[in-house]
């Protein structure tokens, strides 16, 4: 059995609980969050794409046709993941169906590769597992399946769980970076998701640290996440965010005599490195000066400053000053960070000294792979 002969059910119910609005058509970089998953699956080359939603609107509508899928309405709204399962699976022509959740914005479809060796026989679902925890939304369903998730639905069981213990599984685990099961369910993890996918769009990716006030720890901060980080292998520059002016120079040397001359840049080349001074009419952004870098010798960028970083950025906050988000802002690190100032719901609240957790939230963030504990808390958010 290949790709070819399956088909892809998209799981769009539509409640959004957690999140507070509709996900499905949260912004990700100019598509929206199904619009992603939908895309990537017709590239895929299924045999056809279903979106199984709760009710018909003129926007499930459209996302339909312009990805050549067909829209299945779950006949009990409410009832979950199961009535979309039970739906996707009805109106599914072929033998067996990947039924994937609409909200996992960066799932690769090669991972279903590793699920087909194992349709065979009286099996009714091939169930990836990671980390031991099931992923149900990202497996195989033998079309028949879609009966028994019917069934318990109308006797008042929609638990997956529940269900699937009702058929023939066969459990596949996978060792793979568990940010391709990551789920977007609250604002946090869309912020988060926002922030990798800023990066994914960037020849280097980049971090930004920042603090409402001097005396934060911004430095003593990302001196200490960048061993954690070079553990991993990713060579880190750092660019800092000066409000004074600086020279770089000393006085009396041959470059500072050029730059008193009336030179606009001065270079220095050596045999362990170089270093390049240029006076410009304006400050240049964190963006412009990372894209200067050497490729070849640099893998992520991290930025210090107060408000000048870019997305992502880890906020840190030590009682001085006002800590002020926005739209770029992914962690709230703080001494007490439950009881700090801060009006915005829709962050992470990290403790300041909890460098592991930043360094997860970093390795995610730059597009990293996450294996075993590093990985367990994006399957859990």
């Amino acid at each position: 059995m290949n790709l070819s002969e399956i088909t892809l059910v998209v799981a769009a119910g539509g409640r959004s609980t957690r999140m507070g609005r509709d996900k499905r058509f949260l912004d990700l970089a100019g598509e929206s969050l199904l619009a992603r998953t939908l895309r990537k699956g017709r590239a895929t080359g299924f045999r056809e794409i279903i979106l199984a939603a709760e009710g018909e609107t003129e926007e499930l509508r459209a996302a339909a046709a312009r990805f050549g899928a067909r829209l299945a309405v779950d006949e009990r709204p409410a009832q979950g993941p199961a009535a979309a399962i039970a739906a996707g699976l009805a109106a599914s022509s072929s033998a067996w169906a990947l039924v994937l959740s609409g909200d996992m914005p960066f799932y690769d479809f090669d991972l279903v590769r590793a699920l087909l060796p194992e349709v065979r026989g009286e099996r009714q679902v091939v169930l990836p597992t990671l980390l031991g925890y099931w992923q149900p939304l990202a497996a195989l369903y033998r079309k028949e399946a879609g009966a028994a998730f019917a069934a318990g639905i109308a006797r008042g069981d929609r638990k997956l769980g529940i269900i699937l213990r009702e058929l023939a599984v066969k459990e596949v685990p996978l060792t793979v970076d568990a940010g391709l099961f990551f789920n977007v369910n609250t604002p946090a993890a869309y912020r988060l998701a926002l922030g990798r996918i800023a990066n994914e769009r960037r020849a280097v990716p980049m971090l930004s640290v920042a603090a409402p006030a001097s005396g934060t720890g911004k430095t003593t901060f990302i001196e200490r996440l960048i061993p954690r980080l070079a553990a991993h292998g990713i060579r880190i520059a750092v660019i800092k965010s000066d409000a004074h002016g600086f020279r770089l120079d000393t006085k009396g040397k041959d470059t500072d005599r050029f730059t008193a001359a009336g030179a606009a840049a001065v270079a220095v080349s050596a045999p362990n490195g170089y270093f390049i001074e240029q006076e410009t009419a304006e400050r240049r952004s964190l963006t412009d000066i990372a894209e200067k870098l050497d490729r070849a010798s640099v893998d992520v960028c991290i930025t210090e400053g107060r408000t000048r970083g870019v997305a992502p950025l880890f906020l840190l906050y030590r009682g001085r000053g006002t800590p002020e988000t926005d739209e770029r802002t992914i962690a709230f690190f703080s001494k007490a960070p439950e009881a700090a100032p801060l009006t915005e719901d829709a962050l992470l609240r990290v403790d300041l000294d909890d460098l592991e957790t930043a360094e997860r939230l970093a390795l995610f963030l730059v597009g990293r792979a996450l294996y075993g504990a590093d990985g367990a808390m994006f399957l859990t958010m």
